[in-house]
């Protein structure tokens, strides 16, 4: 869960396969990418089981979805499953299968909330330029999921907020987050800290996460490069204050350096990776369109 997601609770879909493999495949043929992604930061220590860290994603789901609407629209599902499940069929067989679901906030965000969810906003989709950005942007996510991020920042707010070390069932577990958002949002020192806390493990983690996203796109048959311009177009939207894109970006402060990364791991991809160029097919921007067509959006 990012930053402002945890200071303020906020915020069908099918599960991803890796069959689904006709989006982008039907108007280009997958590229030959061969590379072994392996993670080179360890998981850090967290308290959850698990199940348990299932059931915290869970609850920190139900907290999204009650905050933000929905958008129930298996057509729109499906073709954000299909890009992330080519990604995914890139990852260890023991990662729990991952569902990306579209809502709507009045910002450009995704984000994950637990091992088994990725929410992406429509105006996020209206963002992008193809189908290799949105791979990107999915493999980003599923490289914080990886790292069970979420769980060792949750594990790190209920250490230091509440001074728990264990938790059990799905009860304790949402009635513990719901102290601990209530605290924050009572003491403005205890929002401070709890800032500083998932800022500090986001910024151990974002160089990965775009590693992952770089390399797991490439595999499936994706441009990794147009992850590199996605992550550029916004961090040069405002280099002193950031842009539209910089809640999922990470710190607005260390764009420029996380982008001199992203080239650097660009370039150590084997050629064949490196040369496989965007392409924006009629099937994304029809996708695009249908998700971007709504009233409600066009006026915010």
């Amino acid at each position: 869960m990012r930053t402002v997601h945890i200071r303020t609770p906020v915020r069908s879909t099918a599960y991803l396969v890796a069959l689904c493999v006709f989006v982008g495949g039907a108007v280009r043929a997958q590229q030959s990418c061969s590379v072994t992604l392996g993670l080179r930061i360890p998981t850090a220590p967290h308290i959850f089981s698990v199940q348990q860290e299932r059931t915290l994603g869970d609850v920190e789901a139900e907290l999204v979805e009650s905050n933000y609407r929905v958008i129930h629209d298996e057509q729109l599902a499906a073709h954000l499953n299909a890009v992330a499940g080519r990604v995914l069929s890139q990852f260890p067989r023991d990662q729990a299968p991952v569902r990306v679901i579209l809502i709507d906030t009045p910002e450009a965000a995704s984000f994950s909330t637990g091992p088994e969810r990725i929410y992406i906003t429509r105006k996020m989709v209206a963002l992008l330029r193809n189908d290799d950005e949105l791979a990107g942007l999915l493999g980003h996510e599923l490289g914080h999921i990886l790292t069970h991020e979420n769980a060792v920042i949750v594990s790190q707010l209920f250490h230091e907020i509440l001074g728990v070390n264990a938790v059990s069932d799905r009860k304790d577990i949402s009635d513990k987050l719901e102290q601990m958002l209530e605290s924050i949002d009572r003491n403005s020192k205890l929002s401070s800290k709890a800032a500083q806390i998932i800022w500090r493990q986001e910024g151990i983690h974002q160089n990965e996460a775009d590693r992952v996203a770089l390399y797991a796109s490439a595999v499936a048959g994706f441009s990794p490069q147009a992850y590199a311009e996605l992550f550029a177009r916004s961090a040069g939207t405002n280099e002193d204050s950031g842009g539209v894109l910089t809640d999922f970006f990470g710190a607005t402060n260390s764009n420029l350096r996380r982008l001199r990364e992203i080239k650097k791991n660009l370039r150590q991809l084997p050629r064949s990776c490196q040369e496989i160029l965007p392409a924006s097919s009629a099937e994304f921007l029809t996708w695009q369109a249908a998700v971007t067509s709504d009233r409600d959006l066009a006026r915010r």
